[in-house]
This record gives structure tokens, C-alpha cells and sequence, in this order.
């Protein structure tokens, strides 16, 4: 289904590149759930923005050296990279403040890659208009919100499958928006 000539792919971190319920496991115990992935950050006190921006601190910079790298995702990452396409990763996690280049760094060592665009990281916002300002042609996610954004943002979706242990528990509904659906990419 690839076009002969060289596209722009984008690609989601958790549960599509990496497995990082490990790391958020890890962290969970020493927060609050609703702090951590609040319904609105503006209502949180002012401690909580804190505590919610110590675990995102965390998170980026330490505990998801726990991550795993997929299967798939280094397959993919494999392919496109042979195939001279431009890759894009964009993740709906909130950035490390101060900014940081950890993360990027880590998928690099965990893919044994050199990453062309520095990682985008959305503050737990909607990916469609990222994915539009980058052009991305083809979109990896696991998520019905990625499937979803890049649908919007002009891109085919590919969805990557779930381990039934993620740590994200918001229902999916592989196939939901006619997207092609990797079998087998849940490892």
C-alpha cells in the first residue's frame, strides 16, 4: 500500500512505539490518578499542578528507561527509515518543564536511531493539528483519540494494538473508523 516515493509518517509513543506501562506503573503508587491525567489542569490547586508536573518530570526524564521497546515499532521504524521517509513522533504526553531532550534521546537508544524532528509532546492535547502542520501522510496509534486525530489531520491511520496490560485504560475500538489494523502488534 506505500507509495514507490518517500512519505511523511508520524508515529505515538505509548503502546504504538514503546510499552510503558513499566515506567507508569512504577509511578502511579505516588499520585493521585486524577492529578496525574486531570479532566482540566486549570482546576487543579496549585499543589496538585505541582505534584501533576513532578510525575510528568519523572516520568520523561527517569522511569521510562522501564519502557519497553515494541516489536512492531521497531519494525516499522525499520521499514520507513529503509524507505527514506521523513518520521515524525508525536506523543499526547505532557512535556518535562524544564524542557528536555530525554525522551528523545531514549527512543533513539531504544531504536537505534537518529531522530530527524525533535519529539512533540501535546500536553495531553488533541495530535490533529500537529499531524496537519507536519503533512504527515501516514499515522501510527493505538489509541481511538490517534485514529481519530489523524483522520482529521488528513492521514491514513494505522492502528497499533494494546497489550491487554497497558496502563491506559480508555476503551479502543480497533477498526472503528475503517483504519487498517496491525494483527499481531500488541507485543
Amino acid at each position: 500500500m506505500l507509495p514507490r516515493h518517500p512519505i511523511v509518517v508520524g508515529f505515538d509513543v505509548d503502546d504504538t512505539l514503546v510499552f510503558s506501562a513499566p515506567a507508569f506503573n512504577a509511578l502511579q503508587p505516588g499520585y493521585d490518578p486524577d492529578v496525574i491525567r486531570p479532566k482540566d489542569l486549570s482546576r487543579l490547586t496549585p499543589e496538585q499542578q505541582g505534584q501533576y508536573h513532578a510525575f510528568w518530570n519523572e516520568l520523561n526524564e527517569h522511569a521510562d528507561d522501564a519502557s519497553i521497546p515494541k516489536k512492531i515499532g521497531q519494525a516499522l521504524l525499520d521499514l520507513h527509515i529503509a524507505r527514506g521517509d521523513d518520521i515524525h513522533v508525536i506523543s499526547r504526553r505532557q512535556a518535562t518543564a524544564p524542557p528536555s531532550d530525554a525522551a528523545d534521546r531514549r527512543l533513539e537508544r531504544f531504536f537505534h536511531i537518529k531522530l530527524a524532528h525533535a519529539l512533540v509532546q501535546t500536553n495531553l492535547g488533541d495530535k490533529t493539528r500537529f499531524i496537519c502542520e507536519r503533512k504527515i501522510d501516514l499515522y501510527y496509534g493505538d489509541s481511538d483519540s490517534d485514529i481519530a486525530a489523524a483522520v482529521a489531520g488528513g492521514a491514513t491511520p494505522i492502528r497499533v494494538k494494546r497489550a491487554a496490560d497497558s496502563y491506559a485504560k480508555d476503551p479502543v475500538h480497533n477498526g472503528q473508523l475503517d483504519e487498517i489494523v496491525l494483527a499481531g502488534s500488541e507485543e
